[in-house]
């Protein structure tokens, strides 16, 4: 049976790439104005998916990576992962369009923590000291989010469940990463195509196919394929070397570097009581990479006893 461990090297690159290019996105999305964010996700999965059928077949793999295709018994999941995961993704780009960005960021402050207790209470995984004490920081900010807020909308809700069930799911379902990926966008892909030729064009209008734009444009769709897979691929590969708790923690990252990436490169104003908001979260990502360097020296120093034994 596979396990999780909360010092994989590889998940933890894998986590960090993942949270460092989600925080990009912000910067590549201003190049597609004044394309509607609806018209984006549509876009994302239909350029996402031949994006890898073409790299897939090239290389020779699509027939082994759609093999969870074939099993009966693995359609479920399949389509509980791809609704789970669409529905994330809509909430990502519905939300800023209907005053809503506000309850979005919340629910993605609420998401590590859901999934630091999904793995504490139903995974029985534990923390180590120096995580209660990151985890407390990055709560602390948490806390004052939503006090800026003085509710606790549906959106966030949907975000703040809805993610960490499709990660729970996609570890109970055990495939290949890139299976559960090319799947679920294949499975999203007839709604993107009728939703790309109905409104998909600069206005809103209907389009005659689902490429009826400039080359520069379609360029930029392919960039955005790339911009939205990577990082996500990385995202499920993490999931499926860390424990809850330690991804969890780690998702922290994601809204930290949001936060750089408004105010360094999209000139967004500084607010003071955003400090109170990200300060704590920053400064408990900074406790984590203590402790997992800690765990990195200390796994070193005893392979290197076990090695001279």
């Amino acid at each position: 049976m596979k396990t999780h461990q909360s010092g994989d090297y590889k998940g933890l690159g894998f986590g960090v790439s993942a949270f460092i290019l989600f925080s990009f996105m912000p910067i590549y999305v201003q190049q597609l104005k004044p394309l509607s964010g609806y018209t984006l996700l549509n876009q994302r999965i239909l350029w996402s998916t031949l994006l890898l059928l073409v790299g897939l077949s090239l290389i020779k793999k699509l027939s082994f990576y759609l093999r969870p295709m074939r099993q009966l018994k693995a359609w479920p999941g399949l389509i509980a992962g791809s609704l789970l995961v669409g529905l994330q993704w809509g909430l990502f780009v519905w939300a800023p369009l209907n005053q809503h960005t506000l309850d979005l960021s919340l629910g993605y402050f609420l998401v590590p923590l859901v999934m630091v207790f999904i793995g504490k209470v139903f995974l029985g995984e534990k923390l180590r000291p120096l995580q209660w004490v990151a985890m407390f920081c990055a709560s602390a900010g948490v806390l004052m989010a939503f006090w800026k807020a003085s509710d606790l909308s549906w959106v966030a809700i949907l975000v703040a469940v809805g993610y960490p069930l499709y990660l729970v799911l996609r570890r109970k379902q055990v495939l290949p990463t890139v299976s559960a990926f090319l799947i679920e966008n294949l499975i999203l892909l007839p709604p993107a195509l009728i939703g790309i030729l109905m409104f998909g064009g600069l206005e809103g209008e209907s389009l005659s196919h689902p490429f009826a734009y400039s080359s520069s444009l379609v360029l930029l769709f392919l960039g955005l394929a790339i911009m939205g897979s990577v990082p996500m691929l990385c995202f499920i590969a993490a999931n499926n070397r860390l424990n809850m708790i330690t991804l969890g923690l780690l998702s922290y990252l994601e809204p930290a570097l949001i936060f750089v990436v408004a105010y360094v490169f999209l000139g967004e104003t500084l607010k003071a009581d955003d400090l109170f908001i990200y300060g704590p979260i920053i400064f408990g990502l900074g406790i984590l990479a203590i402790d997992g360097g800690r765990q990195i020296i200390r796994k070193k120093h005893t392979a290197k006893n076990s090695y001279h034994l």
